[in-house]
């Protein structure tokens, strides 16, 4: 199903820039202010330059860094097609060390109802529009669309491991994670990732955004190119692509702290989610934490002023699906992100799914301590901490044609911008 291509990435001359590190950024929706502004002083030639600049018209300022970066030779493009396998090693939340493998390509760009490449996620009109700005006048794109594919059979375990003795072609120390990317030219091992890919769907774990900006350039270009012919560079886009069944595949819970919301009282809150809910009393929020694992679906962590920590379990006999009022499939109304907004947001706080989409009233983090600390602060009014969205909940969600609450999944680490580019011409 999926049409994977080889292709001449962009890079950084590691003769011209000797530390990686210095020039490679987190994507750019997680970046500050205050990061954009540091790594933008780091190094002349971080990519933030070109995939966030901080100029009044960001655009033409990126265009402009980008030829200099390349008449300079600080980038370079390849001479011939390749597939970049990408390693990350990381530490996960519990101090375990963990590789997450996959590799990164072109992949023919389809609507998402030709069931090829699927979402689980709303997009919003303006990042598309800043992206697709970005895209029109650096005819390139910075960083890879993350997705998944499911192989049991895990088929390119082999070519991993045998890429592994040898040494990266690239490498990057970011924020704790180690980055190698290695390069496959061998036209034999390149057809056994795209006999992989042929028959099955993708599911874009991360870059809604980007792919759907991906596909408005490329009806725009299409509209004017005359002698279009399919093959353009103009119709693929640069993604990555890891294994669910990788076992360096992590996703962490995206918590919530509600605050500002017009008449919030703790104790009114706690008797309205016992309808449904056992709520226990917790220690600390360590122990909750501790807790909420154990409890499985349908559980959620709640942090109230004063110290106050409950593990609120859906009771036996209350079923999701009458509960959850919205009218989604099944497959989304099963999911604790949606209980969660649907019940306890909109229904008892009454958050409004527009003030939901426009995060007017919930601000998001992956750290529980944060959580915690907002709440007794006073920054937060209550503090709500998940489980994480499994990844085959995500695959059902996008077979169903859904998809999921903002803020559902949160795969990490990051993939880094700037680690390999691709032009569009």
């Amino acid at each position: 199903m999926a049409d994977i291509q080889p292709f001449k990435s962009i890079h950084y001359n590691v003769e011209v820039v000797e530390d990686l590190s210095q020039v490679v950024a987190p994507p750019y929706d997680v970046i500050s202010r205050e990061e954009q502004r540091e790594l933008f002083n780091r190094n002349p030639n971080n990519i933030i330059r070109l995939d966030l600049n901080p100029a009044a018209d960001p655009y033409p300022a990126a265009a402009d860094e980008m030829r200099r970066m390349l008449n300079e030779k600080a980038l370079v493009q390849d001479a011939e097609p390749a597939i970049y396998p990408c390693f990350q090693t990381f530490k996960t939340h519990d101090g375990s060390v963990v590789t997450r493998r996959g590799f990164v390509s072109w992949i023919k760009l389809e609507p998402f109802d030709a069931g090829v490449v699927l979402p689980h996620e709303h997009t919003l009109s303006g990042p598309k529009m800043d992206r697709l700005k970005l895209m029109t006048a650096t005819k390139a794109s910075f960083s890879q669309i993350f997705s998944v594919y499911g192989d049991e059979s895990r088929t390119l375990e082999k070519v991993y491991d045998d890429l592994a003795k040898g040494k990266p072609f690239l490498e990057a120390d970011q924020d704790g994670v180690n980055n190698k990317i290695y390069r496959i030219v061998d036209s034999a091992t390149v057809k056994i990732f795209q006999g992989l890919l042929k028959n099955m769907p993708v599911y874009i774990a991360d870059g809604h955004h980007r792919y759907e900006t991906a596909l408005e350039y490329q009806r725009k270009t299409m509209e004017k190119d005359p002698r279009h012919t399919g093959k353009e560079a103009y119709n693929y886009i640069m993604m990555y692509f890891t294994n669910i069944f990788d076992s360096g595949l992590v996703v962490y819970p995206t918590h919530r702290i509600l605050h500002s919301v017009s008449g919030f009282e703790a104790g009114k809150l706690i008797e309205a989610v016992k309808v449904h809910f056992e709520l226990s009393a917790k220690n600390d929020v360590d122990s909750l934490a501790a807790s909420l694992a154990a409890a499985g679906d349908h559980s959620y962590g709640m942090i109230l002023p004063d110290s106050k920590y409950y593990l609120m379990k859906l009771k036996p006999g209350s079923d999701v699906l009458s509960i959850v009022k919205e009218n989604v499939p099944a497959p989304v109304k099963k999911l604790d992100v949606t209980l969660l907004h649907d019940y306890v947001l909109t229904q008892k706080l009454g958050i409004s799914k527009e003030a939901q989409e426009k995060k007017l009233n919930i601000n998001y983090t992956i750290d529980r301590h944060e959580v915690d600390k907002a709440v007794q602060s006073g920054k937060g009014q209550v503090g709500f901490i998940l489980n994480s969205t499994k990844v085959e909940q995500v695959k059902e969600v996008a077979d169903a044609g859904a998809v999921m609450p903002q803020k559902s999944t949160y795969f990490y680490p990051k993939l880094l911008s700037g680690l390999l580019l691709s032009s569009l011409e």
